[in-house]
Parts: structure tokens; C-alpha cells; sequence
């Protein structure tokens, strides 16, 4: 038998990263990247290229965001409407293009700082949005089956097949004047969003993760959970700039 003796600062084919940070800028990565390409093409379109390379916090949308956008813009087009022409990402107006501020956020809020420091109210470097980020243990897998009165299906708890539940990193986007708590807590949740109903604009939206704690050279990055235009997703998922209504998905 062949025994190989390894060492901690062994590296093939390159240079050991002693930190948990990827050498690239957050714009870098965000280029690099298949889910978020696009939306670093719209950071770069409404020259904010620097704002998301400083020491920021992104919590942003992924490809599948941008293309409900693009098909809730085009829903006139679709149904024929006399007059409407296709709507493309280049014809986005400058002002259109401000609102990617909207995505990002003041310091380095990573689950390790959650942790450390508990969630956060955070605005928008330009003011124009109010986040709550949180770190939230999960009890089942979020694509558990519920028994109908709030719990997971048998067998989809993960103290059944982990040693420990995941601490997952959760937003709620405020829409409107007020935030919706929980009457327990007081605080922002997923399930008070349904106090005004899912319709309503006023509603705020929560969203848990597609990705978390991207940590880059400048900053820290977030994805919000993605999803397509399929019937029983379009409750759930995020539209760019929360743009139009579920019926504009059809």
C-alpha cells in the first residue's frame, strides 16, 4: 500500500487561499456567474459598478427574476394589444435602471455577522428600499411536504438525517409604508406577509436564499431563491423590481 503523506498548505495546479474570500471584486463574480450575469450587466448599464465594489451587501436578484420582469413587461405584446412592441433589456431607461440600488446594502452582512451580531434593519445605499435580514434555523427541507397544519411531513425533519437543523440567511423586502410582524414577536416574518394578502402591493416580501454568504474582495453577496413562471411558483418567486402582478405571468 502507497501512503501520502499530506500537509495543510498543499495546492494543486495554484496558490492556497488562507481566507474564506474569493479573489475576485463582487462585480467580478457577479459577471462570472450564470445566475447572476445579467444582473451585473444591469449594475453595469446604470453605472453602479462601483457602488457594488465597495463594501456592500448585495441581496439581489438572480437571471430567473430578470426573466419574469422581461415577461410581465411583454405581457401586453403577448395578448396582442394594438401598438405594443417587444420590450427588451436595452431599452430600459436610466431612470428604470436606478432602482437596481434597491439590492444593495451598507457593510458586510454575511450569516457569520448575523450570528454574531443578530438580524438587521438595513436601507439601500440610496435609500430607496428597507430590508430585514435574518439567520433562521430550518426545521425541514424546503421541499418537505406539510401535513397541512404547519409542520413537515414525516421523515422531512432534518434532525431526522442531519446531526444539526441549517441556519439559513432569510429577507423580508418592506412594500408600502408599514412593515407586517408577527403578533408574536413583533417582528418582520414570512407568514405576516399574508396579513394584507399576496396581492396587495402594500404586502412585504420574504424570501429565504438561493445562495448565501458569497464572500468576495470587497463585499458580501445574496441571491434570493429562484424560480420560473410554472403556475403553483409564481407565488413565491421574485420579479425584478417586484414589477406587475401574478397575472401579468399567464
Amino acid at each position: 500500500m502507497l501512503a501520502v503523506a499530506c500537509h495543510k498548505d498543499d495546492s494543486i495546479g495554484g496558490t492556497v487561499n488562507s481566507t474564506d474570500a474569493m479573489d475576485l471584486t463582487t462585480f467580478e463574480w457577479m459577471s462570472q456567474t450564470d445566475e447572476t450575469a445579467v444582473v451585473a450587466q444591469l449594475f453595469e448599464m446604470a453605472g453602479m459598478v462601483d457602488d457594488i465594489n465597495g463594501e456592500v451587501t448585495i441581496v439581489g436578484p438572480s437571471k430567473w427574476s430578470v426573466q419574469r420582469y422581461i415577461r410581465r413587461r411583454n405581457k401586453p405584446y403577448r395578448d396582442g394589444v394594438a401598438g405594443a412592441t417587444e420590450f427588451k433589456l436595452e431599452d430600459l431607461t436610466p431612470a428604470e435602471l436606478a432602482q437596481m440600488g434597491m439590492y444593495v446594502f451598507p457593510g458586510k452582512w454575511d450569516s457569520k455577522a448575523l450570528a454574531e451580531q443578530g438580524a438587521q434593519y438595513l436601507t439601500s445605499l440610496d435609500g430607496s428600499q428597507e430590508i430585514y435580514l435574518s439567520l433562521e434555523k430550518a426545521s425541514a427541507d424546503p421541499g418537505a411536504a406539510w401535513n397541512g397544519e404547519g409542520n413537515p411531513g414525516v421523515g422531512y425533519q432534518y434532525g431526522n438525517f442531519m446531526m444539526s437543523n441549517p441556519m439559513l440567511v432569510y429577507v423580508v423586502f418592506k412594500r408600502g409604508v408599514n412593515w407586517e410582524v408577527d403578533d408574536k414577536t413583533g417582528l418582520p416574518s414570512y407568514y405576516a406577509r399574508y396579513t394584507l394578502g399576496l396581492t396587495s402591493a402594500e404586502t412585504d416580501q420574504a424570501y429565504r436564499m438561493y445562495l448565501s454568504d458569497v464572500r468576495t474582495k470587497n463585499g458580501i453577496v445574496h441571491i434570493v431563491v429562484m424560480g420560473n413562471t410554472a403556475y403553483a411558483e409564481r407565488y413565491h418567486y421574485h420579479t425584478l423590481f417586484f414589477y406587475g402582478t401574478r397575472n401579468d405571468d399567464y
